[in-house]
């Protein structure tokens, strides 16, 4: 009897000590495709018309980045560019949602020559985009997946690895 419950012990703090992980891997084309659905993004006000489309997701380093062109009208003035945002990704539990957050512009490209023009240019650019950008969902496990649904209230945490995100389970 006693060896019993020496082995049940023993049992019980083994496999008490070992903690679940698991990954799941999201690939860049599942990202993509959820960031496209939000573009094209198209701001009017007044004296100026501003539209962004074509995103391109990416990876560098730990981060995640937008790659975007745009082009808008300021005061009769046709300008075109791209833009390149670069940001950390956040997760938060209560809705199961990966955000872009901290992010900053690390390029920005203006068809005008003038360099004095071109810094104006950008902040205006820099506002519009910090405007719609501000808490951007990327991606969010679905509400009505019993699997996604359960997983959201067990994320650890959130990082980038090669070409996907990497979602670390466990409890």
């Amino acid at each position: 009897m006693k060896k019993v419950i020496i082995i049940a012990v023993c049992l019980f703090f083994a496999f008490s000590g070992c903690a679940l992980r698991k990954e799941i891997v999201i690939p860049r084309a599942k990202l993509q495709e959820s960031v496209a659905r939000k573009f094209p993004y198209e701001k009017d006000v007044g004296i100026a018309r501003f539209t962004m489309e074509t995103p391109e997701v990416y990876f560098k380093g730990k981060n995640i980045g937008l790659k975007a062109v745009y082009s808008a009208n300021l005061l009769e003035k046709e300008i075109r560019g791209s833009v390149d945002v670069n940001g950390h990704v956040i997760y938060k539990p209560e809705t199961g949602t990966v955000y872009l957050h901290d992010f900053v512009i690390s390029d920005i490209t203006v068809n005008e020559k003038d360099l004095l023009e071109k810094v104006k240019v950008q902040k205006i650019i820099d506002k519009i985009i910090s405007n719609y950008l501000d808490g951007f969902r990327i991606y969010r496990l679905n509400p009505r997946d019993h699997k996604q649904n359960l997983a959201r209230l067990y994320v650890k945490d959130i990082f980038v690895r090669n070409d996907d995100l990497v979602v670390v389970l466990g409890y």
